[in-house]
């Protein structure tokens, strides 16, 4: 559907038309497969609704056109309504979405690099033709027909300052045009350029090159623009431009190590610094230690760094193997042997006391989240964090917009006109029927 959102923080009104145009009557229709309109009543509301004290409308256009009555009523109330009007296209304007485009004075028309734009002549769907016509119905109908197209004409070379002869051989073409060509015949003014980091730091650059090479220059304007200077730096955490220049250069040099914080089985927290995914071996955490955690894994930490991460499995493989080396046959040293030895001592102490804290914090383990609580709440935190998770769960539907096929946008037939072509052929039936 199309959104007129009205935001009164920034004293400035938000327009967006992202729907085909149709009168109010057709709404049910819309709706019922699933979309909607943009009618002059949502048009007239909403800028009725704008603060006195709100001089400008922003209004954004992804448009296929539609009415032409309900275009230019549009188009007249937008311009009546006494505020500035600017207009960005996103996407593309089609038929009547380039009329209402015109609301906005040519130097406030401007266009995404990539967008589209169709200008053709009025037709008429054949379903409102009706059954019958005679040569009189033609010709009024041909000549209503003319006057919409001459209006539409009269529009392009007013707010445009383009040739009629050209304006008119576009609209017989029925084809899109780029923003280039659009900028050429006057439609738009101006492209909004992307923003990247690659271009704040050229604007840097080109800053401080040219302070270099005008050096007088700049010194008669330093006095003027020190304090702005002095903001923008000061946003930027830096106090010379230097140090902005350096920023822009090494922008992860300052960059935090993200890191997830995970429960073990014993009720204690491991830190492990990485946004997600499973803990691995070389990742640093703390404290040093060895911890259990919820889904059977042995997490060992050394000096801040994972050095080792067991499964349930692989303990019980190590602990069968423990008495194999050396044996009968082997051709480990007695240096070695005692160096085994040892490692087993060690490991049955740690082992006791393992034991020993776990019977200290047993009466508090009760109290505290089971172990599939747990590990449920570090899958979560490996996948990224709650919020990732619901986002990846929440409806990004929006009902399909019609598209241009064939010679342009005039012989596009959406799923609404279908509906309306079912209807009005069902209608025409039982008319006739009626009638014998």
């Amino acid at each position: 559907m199309q959104r007129l959102n009205l935001k009164n923080h920034d004293s400035m009104a938000k327009l967006r038309i992202y729907n085909d145009i149709d009168c109010q009557d057709n709404k049910f229709w819309y709706q019922w497969f699933g979309g909607d309109c943009v009618c002059f009543q949502d048009i007239d509301a909403f800028a009725a609704s704008i603060p006195k004290d709100d001089d400008t409308i922003d209004m954004r256009i992804f448009c296929n056109g539609g009415s032409v009555v309900e275009g230019w009523a549009i188009y007249d109330r937008l311009r009546q309504s006494g505020k500035k009007i600017s207009c960005t296209v996103e996407g593309k304007a089609a038929s009547m979405a380039t009329i209402i485009m015109l609301a906005a004075p040519k130097e406030s028309r401007k266009a995404y690099e990539n967008a589209a734009f169709l200008l053709h002549n009025p037709w008429v769907p054949g379903w409102c033709l009706g059954d019958q016509l005679n040569a009189k119905d033609l010709k009024n109908q041909s000549e209503e027909m003319q006057m919409w197209q001459d209006k539409m004409v009269d529009a392009y070379v007013e707010r445009c300052e383009c040739d009629r002869e050209e304006i008119q051989a576009l609209m017989d073409k029925d084809i899109f045009i780029s923003t280039s060509e659009a900028m050429r015949l006057g439609l738009i003014s101006s492209t909004v350029a992307p923003i990247s980091a690659s271009a704040s730091k050229r604007n840097i650059e080109n800053f401080i090159n040219s302070k270099q090479q005008n050096p007088k220059a700049m010194e008669k304007k330093t006095e003027v623009k020190a304090s702005l200077l002095d903001k923008i730096l000061a946003k930027l955490g830096v106090k010379t431009l230097e140090e902005a220049e350096q920023e822009v250069a090494e922008p992860q040099a300052k960059a935090e190590p993200k890191a997830m914080e995970l429960n073990t089985a014993d009720g204690q927290t491991l830190t492990v610094e990485r946004e997600e995914g499973d803990p691995q071996v070389g990742d640093k955490a703390s404290p040093d230690g060895t911890f259990e955690m919820p889904d059977g894994k042995t997490i060992v930490v050394e000096d801040g760094v994972i050095t080792d991460i067991q499964t349930a499995d692989n303990t019980d493989n190590d602990n069968d193997n423990e008495g194999g080396e050396g044996g009968e046959g082997g051709s480990a040293s007695s240096t070695d042997n005692d160096t085994v030895a040892k490692l087993k001592q060690q490991v049955a102490a740690l082992k006791q006391q393992l034991n020993e804290t776990k019977a200290q914090l047993a009466g508090a383990q009760k109290l505290a989240k089971s172990k599939e609580d747990m590990r449920i709440l570090n899958a979560v935190k490996m996948a990224g964090g709650t919020e990732k998770v619901l986002a990846g769960y929440s409806s990004h539907y929006q009902p399909a917009q019609r598209q241009p096929s064939g010679k342009g946008a005039g012989d596009n037939v959406n799923a609404v006109e279908e509906g309306k072509n079912a209807i009005k052929e069902r209608l025409a039936k039982l008319h006739k029927k009626g009638k014998k």
